[in-house]
């Protein structure tokens, strides 16, 4: 049988009993999206493979957990997610985060950088910033985390998580000939 003549519920039924052709086609069907997600978490594509490829074990260890309360898309993206996150605390040390008082000048929450940029030019952009700005921008703008949920999951405080943003905004408008 055809990857696309399979769907998903017929996926997770195979994959829940372990039948390796249907994780691989589940695989096969997500790994290109999930990729370009994990990208935009990690710069290093080798990093990104590997934040992709232990986020499919944990997919496929955990596919008995998924309810069917949502798209099995965004199940798989919420593990991608906190799979990066893992990666960055892992690999995270303090020189990938500025200290507010070195950030030049800051941007208000209320402007959005969302607001002068395309979708696409946003995410060549923020592939540019630092990695801890990178991650707290990511979790913040475009997947909604508060700061305190930030500070949480990686482990600073919500200053730090703050000034990161700020940095990003600063960073991305200085980039498209904002603020110098």
């Amino acid at each position: 049988m055809k990857t696309d003549e399979l769907t998903d519920d017929d996926l997770i039924r195979g994959c829940r009993e372990n039948n390796r052709k249907c994780q691989e086609m589940l695989y096969r069907r997500y790994a290109g999206v999930m990729y370009s997600l994990c990208l935009i978490y990690e710069n290093n594509r080798d990093d990104a493979k590997d934040i992709l490829q232990e986020s499919f074990i944990k997919i496929f260890k955990n596919i008995s957990s998924f309810n069917g309360g949502g798209p099995l898309k965004i199940w798989m993206k919420k593990i991608i997610t906190n799979t990066a996150i893992d990666h960055f605390r892992h690999n995270c040390n303090e020189s990938k985060f500025i200290p507010i008082e070195k950030i030049g000048q800051t941007i208000s929450d209320e402007e959005s950088v969302s607001s002068i940029l395309n979708a696409k030019d946003i995410i060549s952009q923020v592939k540019r910033l630092p990695a801890g700005a990178r991650m707290i921008f990511q979790l913040h703008a475009i997947e909604g985390y508060t700061h305190r949920e930030i500070a949480n999951l990686l482990h600073i405080s919500e200053g730090t998580s703050k000034s990161q943003i700020n940095r990003a905004k600063h960073l991305l408008q200085a980039w498209i000939g904002g603020f110098e």
